[in-house]
């Protein structure tokens, strides 16, 4: 680009440019204004144990490993539970309708799939990564249309929610440790994972809301009432349990 030599020239680029500043301020403060954050803590994952677990642990599934336990590791933390920021998905839900929503990443690796229960709502689509040096041939169970292909290495396979409500489990022909769960409802505005500790935060526009946590494709615990308002934090008054059944509800301040 050659150069600015006019003075006068230089002056209405620079002016331009402080406009483009100022118009791209005011659209994020508006954003900002118009939205708040929920934060809150999940208790009870320490009893949430994954299905595909389970199924491993049967003497006909075939599957067996030999591991020495460590001595300097507590039994409490040699238990194969859930790990709550993969395995639990918070889903925040509203009678308004959510606004469009970007794809959204699921990397495979590691012979499992980060994460593994999504809360999403109908139309979003979902990029499926391998991330693993091996090829994977992901299939949806019971689909006569989303059939088993194989994933080469740094490549993805794309899926988008259908209209409606529906659960929807995702398994690999090759792994059967790598297993998804996506909860379609037409409701949900915003979703998030939780810390190891527990703690969630979710960034929503200002309005009332229904938090539900899903674990494997279920929901897990009660659900909870909460208002976010304009630029504050709404906090839940007491932790989300995840080992009560579904059903009920609660209030937050």
């Amino acid at each position: 680009m050659p150069a600015l030599s006019n003075p006068s020239l230089r002056r209405s680029v620079r002016s331009a440019s402080l406009v483009v500043v100022a118009v791209a301020a005011a659209l994020v403060h508006d954003s900002m204004a118009s939205g708040g954050q929920v934060k809150g803590r999940i208790d009870g994952q320490e009893g949430l144990i994954p299905a595909v677990f389970v199924e491993s642990a049967r003497l006909d599934s075939h599957r067996f490993t030999w591991r020495e336990p460590s001595p300097t590791v507590r039994a409490e933390f040699r238990a194969l539970t859930a790990n709550p920021s993969r395995d639990v998905c918070i889903a925040a839900l509203s009678t308004t309708p959510p606004p469009p929503h970007d794809p959204i990443l699921v990397r495979i690796t590691g012979g499992r799939t980060l994460p593994t229960t999504l809360v999403i709502a109908p139309g979003v689509r979902l990029s499926f990564e391998n991330h693993d040096p091996f090829p994977h041939r992901l299939f949806m169970v019971g689909s006569n249309t989303w059939k088993a292909e194989t994933i080469e290495p740094n490549r993805h396979r794309e899926w988008s929610a259908p209209p409606g409500q529906g659960r929807f489990e995702i398994r690999d022909e090759l792994f059967p440790s790598v297993r998804s769960f996506v909860v379609v409802d037409p409701q949900v505005v915003g979703i998030a994972f939780p810390g190891r500790d527990g703690s969630f935060a979710l960034d929503v526009p200002a309005g009332e809301y229904t938090l539900k946590a899903y674990f494997d494709g279920h929901q897990v615990g009660r659900a909870v009432s909460v208002t976010a308002k304009d630029r504050g934090v709404a906090e839940l008054r007491d932790p989300l349990s995840v080992s009560e059944s579904a059903g009920g509800g609660g209030k937050t301040q």
